[in-house]
């Protein structure tokens, strides 16, 4: 459902794993936090947002829902 994550060895800015960025989505989902009360040291809080409004137009959350309801 995800598109490939970018490999470690590439130059630029250090790679936010997807399980790190999802885990940070459910938190403000589930405590109805801010996006900037993520952590700035890991990288969370403009990732998680940004990551968040991409996955939500490219609906893979409505996608993760079906699969789970298929189970």
């Amino acid at each position: 459902m995800f598109y490939r994550e970018k490999p470690f060895k590439i130059i630029g800015k250090p790679i936010v794993p997807y399980r790190k960025v999802h885990d940070g989505i459910l938190y403000v989902l589930r405590t109805g936090c801010q996006w900037k009360i993520l952590t700035k040291e890991d990288g969370l809080t403009f990732t998680c947002h940004r990551r968040f409004k991409e996955w939500n137009r490219l609906d893979i959350f409505k996608r993760i829902g079906i699969r789970l309801l298929k189970i």
